[in-house]
């Protein structure tokens, strides 16, 4: 009898210690689990966005169930204009991002209206808007008003520039920030950083370059500090919008572009005009965006829709390189199947390129002081970061 009293008292503590350790957590996992099933089952389609924008932003939030509050209407509406159409990958998401996530992360109370292109003013007009206040901001790269402001061509894009990482660090933590706000504060603009991609492509030519000699006459479209550098080799440069570029392709008069990530130069359809594909972008390292307010308007928000606003930009950077870094080989592997011949500059077009560059960015420190401020500022942190590369580097 006491043998089998203590069988018992044992087969009950060894069922309950199972019962801790195995069964518990599985019904746990079951239980947090998620669900199969459709998630209109549970929770509308408006719901279920509205949840998963708070989630991206890493704050927590319960399920909606009925007793949970629509957002309230904005009590702050913004327009701003995108300089990227809604459509276009990666660089019109960034801008849909702001519209989606500023909201979410409000609480509701400030709203964003976001403009394509040229729908409210002209393109090359919207930084002086936003300045006197006719709208309330714009997103774009900062290069966008480089003859203006010359100095905003280095918080864009640096030909044969540092990379993301190494342009991010300078920026935020070596003094970039600073003088990026202050050249815009000028104009009566409060700036953020608020994006930021990969390498573009260095772009489309009809026919293969082979040397220096072959820029020479080239009608191209190119921008910014990369158009100054062809325009040393010979080049007859354009800057032209994307449908600018398809029109010149179509008409014959133009012999090469540099535009932007695989990605988006595949679904422009730039490869039914030109078959000859380079690489390294040198011309773009990483490409920085920025989301730019009327310096009164961004005064005259709370600090919290500021902090909001600052935050989410900060997420777009992150979102936007490791989305675009992710779907470049599909694009390179569609344009290959469709003729594009993927080619890499020869290292003797590349030196040419390098030379004029230099002579490029002489210049423009020689002719501004804001861009000779921030160019030194960059040049000293690298030569910094170039020990720490080296020793921290396979």
């Amino acid at each position: 009898m006491r043998n089998t009293i203590v069988g018992i008292i044992i087969g009950v503590v060894v069922g309950v210690m199972i019962g801790a350790t195995v069964v518990a957590p599985r019904l746990e996992e079951a239980r947090t689990a998620p669900s199969s099933a459709p998630p209109s089952s549970h929770v509308s389609t408006s719901q279920a966005t509205s949840v998963r924008g708070v989630e991206t932003l890493g704050l927590k939030q319960p399920f909606p169930n009925k007793s949970t509050k629509p957002l309230q209407a904005p009590a702050t509406r913004l327009r701003i204009i995108s300089l990227y159409p809604a459509k276009m990958p990666v660089l019109g998401e960034l801008a849909q991002r702001l519209k989606r996530m500023i909201p979410a992360a409000t609480g509701g109370r400030l709203g964003i209206t976001m403009f394509d292109p040229g729908t409210l003013v002209a393109k090359e007009d919207t930084l002086d808007a936003v300045s006197s206040g006719t709208i309330d901001g714009v997103f774009a790269t900062p290069d966008h008003w480089g003859q203006d402001i010359p100095a905003l061509q280095l918080f864009t894009a640096i030909p044969f520039g540092p990379d993301a990482q190494e342009h991010l660090a300078w920026f935020y933590q070596g003094g970039g920030r600073q003088l990026f706000e202050t050249s815009m504060n000028k104009k009566g603009v409060h700036a953020t950083l608020c994006g930021a991609i990969p390498p573009e492509a260095s772009g489309w030519y009809r026919k293969p370059v082979r040397s220096a000699d072959d820029f020479k006459d080239l009608n191209i479209r190119a921008v910014g500090l990369a158009g100054a550098v062809l325009t040393k080799l010979g080049a007859k440069v354009q800057n032209l919008d994307a449908g600018g570029v398809l029109a010149q392709f179509e008409l014959g008069t133009l012999d090469a572009a540099q535009y932007s990530l695989p990605s988006v130069d595949a679904q422009l359809g730039f490869q039914k005009f030109a078959r000859n594909y380079y690489f390294p972008g040198w011309q773009r390292p990483v490409t920085l965006f920025a989301l730019m307010l009327n310096a009164k308007v961004w005064q005259s928000l709370p600090a919290t829709e500021r902090t909001a606003i600052q935050s989410i930009c900060g997420d777009n950077v992150r979102y936007a390189l490791a989305l675009a870094d992710a779907q470049q080989f599909e694009a390179l592997k569609e344009l290959g199947l469709a003729g594009v011949q993927v080619r890499r500059w020869p290292d003797n077009v590349l030196q040419s390129l390098r030379s004029a560059w230099k002579e490029v960015v002489r210049e423009q420190a020689q002719n501004d002081d804001d861009f000779s401020k921030a160019w030194n500022s960059l040049q000293k942190f690298r030569r910094d970061y170039a020990i720490w590369y080296e020793i921290s580097r396979f």
